[in-house]
């Protein structure tokens, strides 16, 4: 629950600290005062759009900081240990801060976070209610997800359980969908691929072939320019002009220093060098000889290494640049052909898989529906009670169910819809063509009564939800609005004298003058300053006169005993 809120330069507050505790707190005050300013900054701590308009005149920055205590708030705790915050003896601090230029900066625990986080953790903390939510009761969709809020842990059992399968039927359904989309084309699929088997196929390609025949055709291509190489180093080697050939000179050399090589280690050194020389010159005739007799202008075979690398190149540019990757695409290809040609087996497989799981899934729909039925009949009873304390006694309140889409979800195969007769005599209509305002507000309220036992969310706020509601139906709101506070904290901006008297703790909101600035205040009013303050709520004006003071006290001591009665 909140514990304590600061407020700085927001509209008319230069700066405000307000303390709360437990039970129903209310914040009255004349009409202008500012009472929605304090809304405004609770709902900036809940991440709402950041309005440089709240920013107070002159100011540079606005500034709102909640400090809450979460002992009782076992998923706001996990939250913070999920991402590594400590909450030092259960208490945490938000924060946010907006500029003139825009920025929004948000914290938790003193430390920056992005707008996201502040939502996800301030929704668990506190669930704000304005008059804006009566639209969103009026709006069918929002029903089922309100009736499922009020169910036990078997219910909710259920919902998780009917999740859980409808994913995985879900998924079981996508797969056969692809796999039917897919065989619709079957045959013109398999046309093409076995059109592409084949001609990888009848390729019979060898990885790395493409550049042992880039070489081969090299050489043909050159054999000219190579032959007359081989031929020139051969002559040079053996067939010397005018003088002996290079390996005769080599070998004479070798003999020459043969005679001298045991006078010392200097010519053994030469003569070892000019015998390496010998055999190297000598080898190198042996190959190029070898060479040159082997070389072979085979036109046949060059036109043949010509045309395969036209064919390699034409499939590149199909199938990847090398044959390595040409491999690896007929293996690919040949495994398609293999799942299209069974796609049939595989469609029937996935059908039946798919069929089981919407079976699985149904049935667990079905128990859901069956349990929402029972609580909608409870739902439903609970609903009229509570608009009968409300003054609308004989109101008849209906949970339409319907199942005319068809289409599962992870919520069930239901759709839900809130009906209500106001009179007597009457059709049940929805909530949209026949509430009104006030009644509006009262199921409201009666709705929030029945979920606050249940509730994980420790704080509430109110603001003004109360429109269209006075004389003894006020009453009964104010004493509703203590039942809520029984089990959570309740913050509450409202004009109704009867709410202000229910009251565990009473604040007054009032503007005034100082130096040419208009200024808000906040303050809490006990004593005969909170019969004052209910007196001039009964008046309307400031003057109090002995009846409207006398009025006020037994307001306030009837609100004492009826929450002493169900304390």
């Amino acid at each position: 629950m909140l514990l304590q809120l600061l407020i700085k330069n927001i509209a008319l507050i230069d700066q405000i600290e307000l303390s709360f505790g437990k039970g129903l707190h209310v914040l009255t005050g004349e009409t202008g005062a500012g009472k929605s300013i304090v809304v405004d900054a609770v709902n900036l701590l809940l991440g709402s759009r950041a309005d440089r308009e709240l920013i107070r005149t002159g100011c540079e920055k606005a500034y709102a900081e909640g400090l809450f205590d979460i002992s009782d708030c076992a998923q706001a705790r996990a939250w913070l240990d999920e991402h590594d915050f400590e909450a030092e003896e259960n208490t945490l601090v938000l924060a946010r801060e907006i500029s003139q230029s825009g920025r929004s900066v948000c914290r938790i625990q003193g430390t920056s976070v992005p707008l996201a986080q502040l939502r996800e953790l301030s929704g668990m903390l506190m669930d704000m209610h304005g008059q804006h939510e009566h639209q969103s009761l009026l709006d069918d969709k929002n029903h089922l997800h309100c009736l499922d809020s009020l169910g036990d842990g078997r219910h909710e059992a259920l919902m998780a359980e009917t999740a859980r399968l409808f994913g995985r039927y879900h998924e079981a359904h996508a797969a056969y969908s692809r796999l039917k989309r897919e065989s619709q084309n079957r045959d013109e699929k398999l046309k093409t691929l076995h059109a592409q088997e084949e001609e990888l196929a009848a390729a019979n390609l060898t990885e790395g072939e493409e550049e042992q025949l880039s070489q081969e055709r090299d050489r043909y291509r050159s054999s000219e320019k190579i032959t007359e190489a081989l031929r020139e180093a051969s002559a040079s080697l053996y067939e010397a002009a005018g003088g002996r050939a290079m390996v005769e000179q080599a070998r004479s050399a070798m003999r020459a220093l043969a005679a001298v090589e045991r006078l010392g280690s200097d010519y053994a050194d030469l003569y070892k060098r000019a015998e390496s020389l010998y055999y190297d010159a000598e080898d190198l005739g042996i190959t190029v000889r070898t060479m040159l007799d082997a070389m072979n202008d085979d036109p046949e075979r060059a036109a043949y290494v010509e045309e395969r690398l036209d064919l390699i190149r034409k499939l590149s540019r199909k199938y990847g640049p090398t044959t390595k990757e040409m491999l690896a695409a007929l293996d690919r290809v040949r495994e398609e052909l293999a799942q299209y040609e069974s796609i049939e087996a595989s469609l029937d497989h996935a059908k039946k898989k798919a069929q089981e799981a919407y079976r699985e899934y149904y049935s667990a729909a079905k128990a859901l529906s069956d349990n929402r039925r029972q609580l909608a009949a409870r739902f439903e009873k609970r609903m009229e009670e509570q608009l009968g304390d409300l003054n609308m006694r004989g109101t008849r309140f209906f949970v339409e169910f319907s199942q005319e889409s068809g289409v599962p979800t992870a919520l069930g195969i239901d759709q839900v819809r809130f009906l209500i007769a106001p009179n007597a005599g009457e059709e049940p209509k929805p909530l949209a063509k026949i509430a009104s305002g006030g009644e509006l507000s009262r199921v409201m309220l009666s709705l929030k009564a029945l979920s606050a036992e249940r509730a994980e969310i420790p704080s509430m706020v109110f603001d003004e939800i109360d429109t269209g509601i006075s004389g003894r139906t006020a009453q009964v709101v104010g004493q509703k609005m203590w039942d809520i506070a029984k089990y959570r904290q309740v913050i509450c901006v409202t004009h109704l004298q009867q709410i202000a008297a229910m009251a565990t703790r009473h604040y007054v909101v009032s503007k005034a003058e100082s130096e040419g600035r208009t200024n808000t205040s906040v303050r809490e009013v006990l004593g005969d300053e909170r019969v004052q303050e209910i007196a001039r709520m009964l008046s309307g004006v400031s003057e109090y006169s002995d009846t409207g003071l006398t009025h006020a006290r037994h307001m306030l001591d009837e609100a004492a005993a009826y929450r002493g009665e169900t304390a």
